[in-house]
C-alpha cells in the first residue's frame, strides 16, 4: 500500500487517540515533503534549520521554534533544509469529546467558519505554553504524555482564541480556490501514474489547459517544472521503497518506471547527492545508531504507540 499518498487517509494513532507523531531528520526517507493533503490537522515545529513550506496558496518561511498550523484538507508540502524538524498529525474530533462549552469552540474551527493563523512565530504565547510542551512530551514519552498531549491540544484552541491568533472565514470550505482544485487534481494525477511515461499533455488536459499555459501555472505554484517534479516524487517514492523493502536498486528502478537503472541512478543523485545504494546505507547506520525518539527508518511510518486511556510570501495564481 502506498501511504506516502498526495491525499492520505489512514486512521492515525488508535481509535481511542487518532493522534500521529514524526520526528524527521536529513536522514530520514521521509525528510522532504511532496505536496499532498489529509482530513486531519497537522502541526509542524522546526526544531533546527529552516523549513520553506507552502500552505495554500501562501510559503511561510519557517526558522528553528517556529510552528506551522495546517488546517483540515489543505494543500501543502515543503523543503526543509539543513532542518530537524517534528509534527502531529491528529483528528481534532478528539477534542469533541468534552463539555457543550468547549465543543462550541471546536466546532467552529472544524467547521471552517474560522482559519487558524497558520505561521505561529517562535517564542510566541501560544507556541511557548501549549506546542513546546506538548512536543517535548511526544519526544520523551513520558509517562502519561497521552494526557499532557490533549491538555496542551485544548490549551492551543483556547490560546488561539485568547490571542486572536486566528482570522473569521468569509466563504465555508467548499468554496475552495480554483486553482487549489486544479493542483490536487494534477497531484492524484501524478500519484497514480507516476511510474508510466505521463505527458505535458495528459497534466494540462487533466485540468483543461494549454501545454504552455499549465507548465506556468504549475511552476508559480510549486516552482519546479511539471516534469521536474514527477521526476523529483519518483525519487522520493524510491526513498521510501528502499527504506522499507529490501528490493534491488534495479527493482526500484522498475518500480518507479525507469526501464534503465543506470539513468534511475543518476537521477536519484541530482535530486539526494548521493546513489540509491549509498543512501539505503546511511539510513540503515543512522537507524541503528538513532535512539530519540524512534528508528529513523520507521519513525514516519510507526508512530508512537499512546496509551488507550486516552516571512510570507504569495504563491501567483
Amino acid at each position: 500500500m502506498n501511504t506516502q499518498r498526495y491525499h492520505e487517509s489512514k486512521q492515525r494513532g488508535s481509535p481511542d487517540f487518532p493522534l500521529d507523531y514524526h520526528y524527521v531528520d536529513e536522514h530520514h526517507n521521509r525528510y522532504e515533503m511532496p505536496y499532498h493533503w489529509h482530513e486531519e490537522i497537522e502541526i509542524l515545529h522546526v526544531l533546527r534549520g529552516s523549513f520553506a513550506l507552502a500552505v495554500g496558496q501562501e510559503i511561510h518561511m519557517l526558522k528553528a521554534g517556529d510552528v506551522a498550523y495546517i488546517a483540515s484538507g489543505c494543500l501543502h508540502g515543503g523543503e526543509p533544509k539543513d532542518c530537524v524538524y517534528e509534527c502531529v498529525v491528529f483528528d481534532m474530533r478528539l477534542l469533541l469529546k468534552s463539555n457543550d462549552h468547549c465543543k462550541q469552540y471546536i466546532s467552529e474551527v472544524l467547521e471552517g467558519r474560522i482559519d487558524i493563523t497558520p505561521h505561529l512565530m517562535a517564542g510566541s504565547k501560544v507556541t511557548r505554553h501549549t506546542i513546546e510542551p506538548m512536543f517535548d512530551a511526544l519526544r520523551e514519552q513520558c509517562d502519561g504524555y497521552a494526557l499532557i498531549t490533549l491538555g496542551c491540544l485544548f490549551q492551543f484552541v483556547g490560546e488561539v482564541y485568547k490571542y486572536g491568533a486566528y482570522t473569521v472565514r468569509t466563504a465555508p470550505y467548499e468554496n475552495e480556490n480554483l486553482n487549489i482544485l486544479r493542483l490536487k487534481r494534477v497531484f492524484e494525477l501524478i500519484e497514480n501514474q507516476y511510474a508510466e511515461a505521463l505527458s505535458l499533455r495528459q497534466l494540462s488536459m487533466a485540468v483543461s489547459m494549454t501545454p504552455k499555459y499549465f507548465c506556468r501555472f504549475f511552476k508559480d505554484a510549486t516552482h519546479r517544472t511539471p516534469m521536474d517534479y514527477i521526476a523529483y516524487y519518483r525519487v522520493e517514492m524510491a526513498c521510501y521503497t528502499l527504506a522499507t523493502t529490501s528490493k534491488s536498486v534495479t527493482e526500484v528502478a522498475l518500480d518507479m518506471g525507469y526501464a534503465d537503472p543506470n539513468y534511475f541512478i543518476r537521477c536519484f543523485k541530482k535530486y539526494k547527492g548521493i546513489t540509491p545504494g549509498r543512501y539505503r546505507q546511511t539510513l540503515r547506520l543512522k537507524s541503528r545508531e538513532a535512539d530519540v525518539p524512534k528508528n529513523a527508518a520507521e519513525a514516519y511510518l510507526s508512530p508512537p504507540v499512546l496509551p488507550t486511556p486516552a516571512g510570507k510570501g504569495r504563491i501567483s495564481t
